[in-house]
């Protein structure tokens, strides 16, 4: 508008007319004046009209805080194990990696292009009031269910899973290839030598745990009437009422079955007593206070810097660039182990 009022009137009379149009007549308005109309007339005879556009005022170049080596890790650990950002960010400052907040490793994700999934238990609850809890002292109360996958020659395999309610502790993770209530009888039984013997153990109403018929046990109802452990079975369709050992196996699924094949039960097994080893001492647990099952069930502290006790990454871990690696041994239990860490606490 200046500049055409320019080709009929003098100068000033071109900057008046158009103050005029566009003075500013609300607070909010941009301010405006003469001086700055003939300013960006200026402006945009010697640099074209292009120059008034409005500028981005974000930085040409973005500088990330987070050291590099941190990322790497955290790209590591999300693509190896599928972790969470709060997860990754508890196991970085545990492990005196780095110190990144929770909603940080998800913007890194975001920035390494890393796909985000919310992992979720879903199930049939109509009239079932749920209710979380968690048992006072270990051993009070276990956990026990089923995992079937298949070995690359398609042999269907199953995983007897036994959980300690109150640590989450793994008691077992057996390997077998018959789905009966003599097996899961066995590995409980191997399970009470181990560790103890329960109050209570809670498994759904599967054919290996719980008979159809009401005046009827099967093998594994009859060891648990022998050595007096109560047996509480879930609701059906609902597996919010065994969680927690669910919640467990979700995990083993994700960081181990999901990732890798087993040409042997042999194979499996060995993977399973690895994985255990791992998640029973070093991996941190986010109902835990981010501690490690064992400090719960054993009452005892486990010391872990840098990348090590993670399974899988050993290479990267012997690297300096991520900082000195080094973890406490894994600790043996027996069966005095839970009434040990009773003790203690009742001491402390």
């Amino acid at each position: 508008m200046y500049n055409r009022l320019g080709e009929q009137e003098s100068e000033k009379r071109a900057a008046e007319l158009t103050l005029a149009r566009y003075r500013p007549r609300e607070e909010w308005h941009f301010a405006l004046s003469l001086s700055t109309i003939r300013g960006w007339a200026r402006q945009a005879k010697r640099e074209g009209m292009t120059s008034l556009y409005p500028k981005s005022r974000r930085p040409k170049t973005i500088h990330y805080q987070v050291p590099e080596h941190v990322v790497e890790v955290i790209y590591v650990l999300r693509k190896l194990f599928g972790w969470g950002g709060h997860r990754i960010a508890a196991e970085l400052e545990r492990r005196a990696i780095g110190q990144v907040s929770g909603q940080g490793v998800y913007n890194i994700f975001e920035r390494l292009g890393l796909p985000v999934k919310v992992y979720a238990l879903k199930g049939r609850s109509e009239g079932i009031a749920y209710r979380r809890y968690e048992k006072k002292r270990p051993n009070e109360q276990w956990h026990i269910d089923l995992k079937h996958l298949k070995l690359t020659d398609g042999t269907k395999v199953y995983v007897c899973v036994i959980l300690d309610d109150y640590s989450r502790y793994a008691l077992a993770a057996v390997a077998g290839t018959q789905r009966t209530t003599q097996w899961v009888r066995s590995v409980t039984e191997q399970t009470f030598l181990r560790a103890g013997h329960p109050a209570q153990i809670v498994s759904d109403n599967g054919l290996e745990f719980a008979s159809v018929w009401e005046d009827t046990l099967t093998a594994f109802g009859h060891l648990l009437l022998e050595q007096a452990v109560e047996h509480h079975t879930t609701a059906p369709f609902y597996p919010q009422g065994n969680g927690k050992v669910e919640a467990f196996i979700r995990s083993l699924n994700r960081e181990l079955l999901e990732r890798q094949s087993f040409d042997t039960l042999d194979d499996l097994q060995a993977a399973l007593d690895r994985y255990l080893t791992y998640s029973n001492n070093y991996r941190a647990h986010s109902a835990l206070g981010w501690q490690p099952p064992v400090t719960r069930y054993a009452g005892l502290s486990m010391s872990v810097q840098g990348l090590a006790g993670i399974p899988g990454i050993e290479p990267m871990a012997s690297q300096s660039r991520y900082g000195p690696a080094h973890a406490d041994p894994p600790v043996a239990i027996s069966p005095t182990t839970a009434t040990n860490s009773c003790a203690l606490a009742l001491v402390l």
